[in-house]
């Protein structure tokens, strides 16, 4: 090789190093620089929770919830029968229960807030629970078969051959629901759902259009109601509704019948034990160690008055334990 063309190769490969140099120093640290700048937008939430009901209030709203149920089984019952007012007053009734509850259920206050440079965006929700845990206090049938039944009627008229022509070849199903076709852990009402309806259904009635009325009210029994049903929990369920049946027979002075609720509940509590896990099961254990005491000293006589008013009482206290037990249960 000779010298001019070292030299040029040299200067060649100098002016490479330099050139790429200064393109590797001229390139900017990104983590660095976007570290640095400030983000182009940001939000911020301010949750301001309400007080939770206490335990027997929470009772009283899941009692209130049944009774709506209640009356619009009873308003689709006088529809059938042509009585267009006596629906209208079970209608009425239904609101009315709504508006006490709303009334009482916790609300919180939710504030948002967006920020992108001088664009500020702020909103305030006033927040509460849409659903509402149900319990009947009265017979099970009574709240919950009809809800059953109505869910299926939905299916029915849901079906595309559904029709006239339909109705009038079907074989009517039974309306009677047993216990067996009621397994569930957990029954919710969506209050918001229901009070929709309940006021269209009052809408309806009022220009006296019976049958888009019965649809509304149907639709608070298929659409508004919800079963939850969790496997394990179903021991549990049927531990609660004894301890339940239980406090009723007490308070009624029927003690051989409330012994035998008890017994039946401390058995499903024992299955209960099996199923969930080692903290919850010496709870669990606890709760049915302390109702059989109770089975031993109704074994030893008539009790007074006031004795079975204050172990009612008490039984009520373990339904509540029990129930609070449920996966997703909620005051």
């Amino acid at each position: 090789m000779s010298h001019l063309m070292f030299r040029s190769v040299v200067a060649w490969l100098c002016l490479t190093a330099t050139t790429t140099f200064a393109a590797d120093s001229s390139k900017p640290d990104s983590a660095s620089k976007e570290k640095d700048q400030p983000a182009r937008i940001s939000s911020k939430v301010d949750v301001q929770p309400a007080p939770a009901l206490t335990d027997k209030e929470a009772e009283e709203v899941s009692f209130a919830a049944g009774r709506i149920l209640k009356h619009v089984s009873q308003a689709r019952s006088a529809l059938r029968e042509k009585k267009k007012d006596v629906a209208g007053v079970h209608v009425a009734q239904g609101l009315k229960l709504i508006a006490v509850i709303e009334s009482v259920l916790p609300h919180s206050k939710v504030k948002t807030e967006i920020k992108s440079g001088e664009l500020v965006y702020t909103d305030e929700d006033d927040v509460t629970a849409r659903y509402v845990t149900l319990f009947d206090e009265l017979e099970r049938r009574d709240i919950i078969s009809p809800v059953v039944q109505a869910k299926k009627e939905a299916e029915q008229k849901h079906r595309p051959n559904h029709g006239k022509a339909a109705e009038a070849n079907a074989v009517p199903e039974a309306l009677a629901v047993t216990h067996a076709d009621i397994a569930y852990s957990t029954v919710k009402l969506d209050i918001e759902f229901a009070k929709h309806m309940l006021h269209r259904a009052k809408r309806e009635l009022d220009g006296g259009k019976t049958e888009p009325a019965d649809e509304a009210l149907l639709a608070v029994q298929s659409e508004g109601v919800l079963f939850e049903f969790v496997e394990i929990d179903l021991p549990l369920e049927e531990a609660a509704d004894n301890l339940k049946l239980a406090e009723i027979e007490m308070k009624a002075g029927r003690q051989d019948q409330a012994k035998a609720a008890l017994h039946v509940a401390i058995d499903e509590l024992k299955r209960y034990e099996k199923l969930v896990g080692e903290k919850r099961s010496s709870e669990v254990k606890g709760l049915h160690q302390e109702i059989d005491k109770l089975t031993v000293e109704l074994g030893k006589g008539n009790l007074s008055e006031a004795d079975r008013e204050k172990h009612a009482s008490k039984i009520s206290e373990w339904w509540q334990r029990a129930t609070k037990w449920f996966k997703g249960s909620t005051k």
